[in-house]
């Protein structure tokens, strides 16, 4: 008996739907264009020494990919961009930006640029929560291999491994460095038996700050590999900055879930509180954490403020004391006149340059991130952990701030949003 096998089926075994095949590489290859579009923003915030020869450029290339996957995702109709009430937001960012710009009295190449930031913001503001999810896990991905490198490098320099280097400087040699291409040690931690890791950044604060609200975004996923290396960079990298995040992240995310925050503080405390004892009487307090952690929370005598706490010095409190009681505090003033080093970051370095108005433009912006939030208790978190970071840092306009706290914003009401939508059509077909 012969198996016959119509010719219909044969055909249909060896015919391709290229339609299909092209949807299909379409959608990816808009996927790939936004990762690395949101990557690039993202480092280029952070000044790494690999991003130097692009200076204030970095978005330009970033906005070609992010352009591309637009158009891609569009004429596919993959629904990646398909989110809705973020004209106002938008706005508040384009009135901002220009504001900074037209009152730091920048050249026309600052105008250029801007509008590419412009547009990758309205990217940021159309992409789809869950699409939005997958680019921050991605970013986290690739942030914490390139700091676990780092770390291995870090670490041989450490024990003695005689490692290739070469000297660099960064802007008006206001940075130098011994740069070892995996990691940089600060010229002015050339002395010290170990220096405070910053990876290929050009601070350990920028190092630390960034991972710490990059977690923002892996709430629930904290024990991935990925966010325990983040975590563990923020340990070494000695940032009062990224552990007062941490901290108060922890917390809020505690409160947020409803669970016992008064036993877990209590316990955290006691922890905190025999590692400081420990510290401090350990070989006569010549130890890592005494001579990094401890004694930069120590009180300062002459000033009253935190040891740590560098990131203004007594002249220019005593200038900001004058500037808000004048005229100029509604729209700032030439940080030039001050003398370098005396106002580095915070609110009070900001409103200093852009004035009380440019902080009114800065909560507006911020506000409208907030609009979507069904969750008063994850929205009180992310306004709370939004204010840390203005306080401590002071830039809410690097990429490596707002995008994370857009994200998670975006993230976690869009959980809640999903799931009432669920139940308002089962309830409707029921």
């Amino acid at each position: 008996m012969k198996l016959v096998i119509p010719r219909s089926k044969i055909d249909n075994l060896f015919k391709i739907d290229l339609s299909k095949l092209y949807f299909i590489e379409k959608q990816k290859i808009s996927e790939v264009c936004l990762y690395i579009g949101m990557l690039i923003l993202y480092f280029g915030s952070l000044h790494p020494w690999f991003l130097w020869p692009l200076k204030e450029l970095y978005p330009i290339p970033a906005v070609c990919l992010l352009l591309v996957s637009y158009l891609l995702a569009n004429s596919a109709q993959s629904g990646m961009y398909c989110r809705n009430g973020y004209l106002k937001g938008l706005m508040c960012y384009i009135v901002l930006s220009f504001y900074i710009i037209i009152n730091g009295g920048q050249n026309v190449n600052a105008y250029i640029i801007n509008c590419f930031s412009v547009f990758s913001v309205f990217i940021l503001f159309k992409t789809e929560l869950k699409t939005l999810d997958r680019v921050m896990t991605f970013i986290a991905k690739v942030f914490a291999l390139l700091l676990l490198v780092s770390m291995f490098f870090f670490v041989a320099y450490l024990v003695g491994v005689g490692l290739p280097y070469r000297d660099t400087v960064f802007g008006d040699n206001l940075y130098s460095f011994s740069n070892y291409y995996f990691f940089m040690v600060d010229d002015r931690s050339l002395l010290a038996i170990i220096p405070r890791f910053q990876s290929v950044f050009l601070e350990p604060g920028h190092l630390g700050s960034a991972a710490s609200v990059l977690l923002m975004t892996q709430i629930g996923r904290w024990k991935r590999w990925w966010n325990v290396t983040l975590m563990v960079a923020c340990v070494i990298s000695f940032s009062l900055a990224a552990y007062a995040i941490i901290i108060a992240l922890s917390f809020l995310n505690l409160w947020v879930q409803r669970k016992n925050l008064i036993g877990k503080f209590l316990v955290v405390t006691a922890l905190m509180g025999s590692v400081a004892v420990s510290a401090t009487f350990y070989n006569g307090g010549d130890n890592l954490i005494n001579n990094l952690i401890l004694a930069r929370l120590e009180i300062d005598e002459k000033t009253g403020d935190i040891v740590g706490n560098n990131r203004v010095d007594v002249n220019f409190e005593k200038e900001f004391d004058k500037f808000i009681a004048t005229s100029d505090a509604f729209f700032g003033r030439d940080m030039d006149k001050i003398a370098a080093g005396s106002g580095n970051s915070g609110y009070r370095v900001f409103i200093y340059k852009h004035g009380l108005v440019g902080m009114c433009l800065v909560i507006l912006f911020y506000g409208f991130m907030f609009t979507d939030y069904r969750d008063i208790r994850h929205l009180l978190m992310c306004i709370c952990i939004s204010l840390l970071i203005f306080w401590i840092r002071g830039y809410p306009l690097w990429y490596s701030n707002f995008i994370p706290i857009f994200a998670a914003v975006g993230i976690g009401s869009g959980a809640k949003v999903t799931k009432s939508s669920t139940l308002k059509r089962q309830h409707k077909d029921s």
